[in-house]
């Protein structure tokens, strides 16, 4: 076996290195305890976030002896690039993840967003003013068609990418993703037609078409129906102690601070070009708002992390909808608190979601010369087509996995959640 879907530490310079190493070889970020950080090197993180223009940023070090961000930032970006810049001084396991609570954003712009957002409300509620005539009748109401429940996928494998070497590709992830296509179009996994899975592979798996397809999927939907994403692919955790998924063509911009004599050089992930803990959580949002029963399997790294980017698995800010709602109906780029709100009324919703991921937050996924694939997908596949149900198949599958990857020293943990008590599990 081979421990997979990382990104190296020399590449990145943000990730625990993974390597094609064997899994005896591995070991699970965060198990060692860490040298503190010191003044010095605390110094010198000031330093590379003026020489990046990040003046307002600052890290604090905490009783751990780890670093965290804390200060002004103007965007989310910002934070991730302070984030790398901060690992690239001291490395991956002296930086904890940050939270909410201890930075703030900068509003630039903010006037002109809401002049917008306002201008587009009044034209809405001011009508204009027109010569007299004889009224049009009214428009004849859009008629939905009822019809029975449906289930639409996307099932993703990535194991070429655009803008890293062959070093660091995958060899199963292409192959997981054409077998659990290949499942759900069978008999034992439901039949589904073609047409209802969108498959992306290798190069198809852009950001663009990764991103038309989950809308063209949430345009297809009503109420009862049931949304499966498979991934395969390299996962990376972010600043905010979430995780984010390669695509084919996510770019890592590269950065250079400090002193001419001794410049920081490190890269950063563009995060508009992966498929972002934001836009999977606005996504299973905006279905769990529609009724739409969402199941989520995810076989990389640290995708134990995707719990925090699903709303309903840990607690969100509960306040009114009301004050936002203008801007939700009106603006095409909703504020923070705006998803917010979003992610509370989905965390009320008694919409099944389930969650299913091949690895804890901080271990790394295994690929297995043994099963032809991907250590989990492969064993969560045969389990499924036995039980014909999600949370079956998982308890079916978890010891398994386990099992197999300590049999060469290494920890993998599945894990799964579903919301609320009274998730429908079956197929």
């Amino acid at each position: 076996m081979s421990v997979r879907r990382a990104l190296l530490v020399s590449l990145l310079l943000i990730l625990v290195p993974h390597g094609m190493q064997s899994g005896a070889q591995a070991q699970s970020p965060g198990t060692a305890a860490v040298e503190p950080v010191t003044q010095a090197e605390i110094s010198e993180i000031r330093q590379a976030f003026q020489g990046i223009g990040l003046r307002e940023a600052d890290v604090v070090r905490g009783q751990d002896g780890r670093i965290t961000l804390v200060g002004e930032y103007e965007n989310r970006d910002a934070v991730e690039t302070a984030f790398a810049a901060a690992r690239a001084v001291v490395g991956l396991r002296r930086v904890a993840p940050t939270t909410p609570g201890n930075i703030k954003y900068r509003l630039r712009g903010f006037d002109t967003a809401f002049a917008s957002t306002v201008g587009k409300m009044m034209q809405r509620s001011q009508p204009k003013a027109e010569p007299a005539a004889t009224p049009a009748p009214p428009p004849r109401p859009a008629v939905r068609f009822q019809r029975g429940a449906r289930t639409y996928g996307l099932v993703m494998g990535i194991g070429k990418f655009k803008y890293l070497p062959e070093s660091h590709g995958l060899e199963y992830a292409d192959k997981d993703a054409f077998d659990f296509f290949t499942f759900l179009i069978s008999p034992q996994g439901g039949g589904l037609t073609r047409d209802a899975i969108k498959l992306l592979r290798q190069e198809e798996a852009t950001s663009a078409a990764v991103k038309t397809a989950m809308r063209e999927i949430f345009d297809l939907t009503q109420a009862g129906d049931t949304v499966v994403l498979f991934a395969a692919s390299h996962g990376l955790p972010n600043a905010m102690n979430k995780f984010d998924i390669v695509l084919h063509d996510t770019e890592f911009p590269k950065h250079k601070t400090g002193p001419k004599e001794q410049p920081l050089d490190f890269v950063i992930t563009k995060r508009s070009t992966a498929l972002a803990d934001d836009d999977l959580q606005n996504w299973v949002t905006q279905l769990t708002l529609r009724d739409v029963r969402t199941v989520v399997i995810l076989d990389t790294c640290y995708s134990g992390k995707t719990f925090v980017s699903i709303p309903g698995y840990l607690p969100a800010r509960t306040r009114s909808l009301s004050r936002h709602k203008k801007e939700v109906e009106y603006s095409a780029s909703l504020s923070q608190e705006a998803l917010n709100e979003l992610a509370q009324r989905a965390k009320d919703a008694r919409t099944t979601r389930i969650v299913i991921v091949s690895a804890s937050e901080n271990e790394e996924s295994m690929e297995s010369l043994k099963s032809n694939g991907g250590l989990f997908t492969q064993t969560y596949i045969t389990a499924l087509a036995n039980a014909h149900d999600y949370a079956d198949a998982f308890d079916q599958a978890k010891p398994s996995v386990i099992r197999s990857a300590r049999t060469v020293g290494h920890s993998q943990t599945p894990r799964l959640l579903a919301v609320p008590e009274s998730a429908v599990t079956k197929m």
